[in-house]
């Protein structure tokens, strides 16, 4: 059961899931100036006074530091890692504190885009989450203004709280044939062509990415290629340059950025891995002007040992177009021009929206939709992105028709289809009067349907379908969702975001949902991704912007991991 067939309407592959380069988000933090007295005296102010405002005293590296800086920083600021500077040692804490506690402060550092909002606040926590709590905050500026002592070596963590970034119990380890030597100024995506040995289908439980130089290494995707469409497009070594996605229609099953731990599933869930597939891996390199040393980054895979109760699948969905029916597809918006909805991003609008619903189908391959937990969430537009937003309408909540949509077939089907039912009924309908029932996809098609292929009549249909439904007992989800919103968008900083709760609790996506997307664009100058984008092309100014894959162009994606019952 493939469930990805049903979410592969008009969308382009994704150009990038994961982070690019912590250079620019922690390069842009002010080195503190190296004189630990002279740095910690420009923010301290009253040590005594802010200690009892706060709650904090005795305040020490080792002691109430290390654990934070180990479980929020050292991911990335490990020293053999992507970020510039390490936050390891005490000597290394003290140095960066201020400029440290200033990307805190401004929420530039941890990078984690998925923040409440006014309008989203998560039912749910994330796992692994690496925002810096309030108690945090207030510890690190409480340790500042002491003067950061160090404390006793003696009161360090014994155990590291920083995150595991290697997969556990792994099965498997693969990486490309060659490896590859990334050079100039530009960015570079490449694709490597993978072959597991996968002999007998089986079952992915966990999955992650280990990159060969970390350095240059700013994201990284992997793509299962069951059919090898792959081998038309890769080189003698396996490899061939695929900027915007990888060519193929092999379903994503990993995103990686740095200090991302490993995608895991529960111990129960699987995502199915067909008998001779083959691996994509996409790896987007930033050389920043050197030649880097080779990278063969590897893949790290562990399976189920037996067939899984749930079926775990990760779904792009988004990048729409053109309108889908009534209420589908890509919507009106305040930018359009006579011709109907358009996705076109003027030059010089700093707050351009646009706006894409997809409705969640009755069937999936001739069977029921099964019951969508959704396991994860994530959002992927381009340079000019600001602010995504993902959140899903149920279908309890609404009637499935509203007459608008159903009196024009009514007409048409009175005026050609007279005295046919059943499925001759619905035949006609589809034949003779085509404009009238494309405006039914969705939940108001399958009622409509249903009923004419139970016999009822046509006014009972109407009625039943018009009519708004209570609530099932057994649903326990709110009418409106958020999912996620990403309000601060950083091209540098994608990630998938996971909810911290069991299967059982986590929201649900059902046949008739509507799962919403709402991108924000900043097309000025202010957008400092529009001016690398520009400059790329030898462009000053702000150009009209168009869905696509290239550096100018944008997507508006959610990236949905769900989990199923197994059929």
């Amino acid at each position: 059961m493939n469930c990805s067939v049903f979410f592969a309407s008009r969308f382009f592959q994704i150009a990038a899931v994961a982070a690019l380069a912590l250079a620019s988000a922690c390069g842009s933090s002010t080195a503190a100036s190296g004189d630990p007295a002279a740095d910690a005296s420009d923010n301290t102010g009253d040590a005594a006074a802010l200690n009892d405002a706060v709650g904090v005293s005795g305040v020490t590296f080792h002691k109430d530091i290390e654990p934070i800086l180990q479980a929020k920083c050292q991911g990335c600021h490990s020293g053999t890692g992507i970020a510039p500077f390490a936050l390891v040692t005490y000597a290394d804490a003290q140095t960066r504190a201020p400029s440290a506690a200033a990307a805190i402060a401004s929420q530039t550092m941890p990078p984690w885009g998925a923040r409440d909002t006014d309008e989203c606040k998560p039912r749910f926590g994330w796992q692994h989450d690496l925002r810096v709590t309030e108690a945090e905050k207030a510890t690190l500026a409480a340790w500042i203004a002491a003067g950061a002592p160090e404390g006793n070596p003696a009161d360090a963590p014994k155990v590291s709280a920083a995150p595991t970034l290697g997969l556990a119990n792994v099965d498997l380890v693969v990486k490309p044939g060659k490896p590859y030597v990334t050079s100039g100024k530009g960015d570079q995506m490449r694709c490597f062509i993978i072959d597991p040995g996968i002999k007998d289908a089986t079952w992915l439980n966990g999955i992650q990415i280990l990159p060969g130089n970390p350095l240059v290494v700013h994201h990284a995707l992997v793509f299962m290629d069951p059919t090898n469409e792959s081998a038309k497009l890769g080189d003698a070594d396996g490899q061939y340059d695929c900027f915007g996605g990888p060519g193929i229609s092999g379903k994503l099953i990993e995103a990686w950025a740095p200090g991302a731990v490993p995608l895991e599933f529960p111990s129960n869930v699987g995502t199915p891995i067909p008998a001779g597939t083959k691996l994509v891996m996409q790896i987007h390199y930033h050389p920043a002007g050197t030649t880097a040393d080779p990278d063969a980054s590897q893949i790290q895979m562990r399976f189920n040992k037996a067939a899984p109760e749930w079926t775990g699948a990760s779904v792009l969905i988004g990048n729409f177009d053109a309108p889908q029916g009534a209420d589908a597809g890509l919507l009106p918006g305040e930018d359009d021009g006579p011709g109907g909805p358009e996705f076109l991003i003027p030059p010089g609008k700093s707050a351009h929206k646009e706006s894409m619903r997809f409705r969640l189908p009755a069937q999936l391959n001739g069977k029921p939709l099964p019951e969508l937990h959704v396991y994860g969430v994530g959002t992927h537009m381009h340079y000019v992105g600001h602010d995504m937003k993902v959140w899903v309408d149920r279908a309890y909540a609404e009637p499935a028709c509203t007459s608008a949509q159903v009196d024009p077939l009514t007409a048409c089907t009175q005026k050609n289809c007279l005295g046919a039912s059943g499925g001759d009924l619905i035949t006609c309908a589809t034949n003779s009067c085509a404009t009238e029932a494309s405006a039914l996809a969705g939940p108001c098609g399958d009622c409509i349907k249903a009923g004419v292929l139970a016999g009822s009549a046509v006014a009972d249909i109407v009625t039943s379908c018009e009519k708004v439904q209570p609530k099932p007992a057994n649903i326990t989800d709110p009418v409106t969702e958020c999912l996620v919103q990403t309000p601060a968008w950083n091209f540098n900083w994608q990630r998938i975001y996971n909810y911290n709760v069991p299967i059982e609790q986590l929201p649900i996506l059902r046949a008739g949902d509507a799962l919403n997307m709402r991108c924000t664009y900043d097309n000025t100058l202010d957008n400092p991704f529009v001016n690398e984008a520009l400059a790329l092309k030898g462009l000053t100014d702000p150009v009209a912007v168009k869905l696509g894959e290239t550096t100018l162009d944008e997507m508006c994606l959610a990236i949905v991991q769900v989990v199923f019952k197994a059929p």
